[in-house]
C-alpha cells in the first residue's frame, strides 16, 4: 500500500446517497402494495359476483345454540370509503334470530368453529387424514 495514496470513501456511504436509496426503496414498496391491493380487491369482487343470490346453506344460531339449514339471500355491504365490499348470506333461524355466513372473508366465519354438526363430521372422518408420522397411526394401522 502506498502511503501517499488517499483512500476514497464509498459513495454508497454518503448521507445524501443513503437518503436517495431509502426513498427509492419506499417508492417501490408502496407501488407493490398498491398493485397487490388492487389485485386483492378485484379477486374479492369476482368472488362476490360468482356467488349465487339465493342458496340453501347450513347455519349456526348463536342465541339458540343449534345448527339448521335454510334458504339464504346474498347481501353486500360496502366500506365507508367505497373501497372494499363485504358479502354474506343472511337468514332467520326457526325462532326468528338473524344468522349469517360470510362469503368473502371465510376465515372469519364462526360457523366452522361453532357448528356441532361440522365437529361431528370432523370426528367421523378423523381417521381418514391421519399421517404415518402421527402417534395415532400405529394405533390404527399397526406397525410397518
Amino acid at each position: 500500500m502506498n502511503i501517499n495514496q488517499v483512500p476514497h470513501p464509498r459513495i454508497e456511504d454518503h448521507p445524501c446517497i443513503q437518503a436517495l436509496i431509502s426513498n427509492q426503496e419506499k417508492k417501490v414498496k408502496d407501488r407493490n402494495y398498491h398493485r397487490n391491493r388492487i389485485k386483492e380487491l378485484s379477486e374479492r369482487d369476482e368472488e362476490i359476483d360468482k356467488a349465487n343470490n339465493m342458496v340453501l346453506h347450513n347455519f349456526w344460531c348463536d342465541k339458540c345454540k343449534e345448527d339448521f339449514k335454510a334458504t339464504a339471500i346474498k347481501q353486500i355491504q360496502q366500506d365507508w370509503n367505497a373501497e372494499q365490499r363485504i358479502a354474506f348470506y343472511r337468514t332467520k333461524c326457526f325462532n326468528g334470530h338473524w344468522c349469517m355466513r360470510l362469503i368473502t372473508d371465510k376465515f372469519k366465519d364462526g360457523f366452522n368453529v361453532k357448528s356441532r354438526l361440522l365437529a361431528l363430521d370432523r370426528g367421523n372422518h378423523f381417521n381418514d387424514i391421519v399421517q404415518s408420522y402421527e402417534s395415532n397411526y400405529n394405533l390404527l394401522y399397526g406397525k410397518k
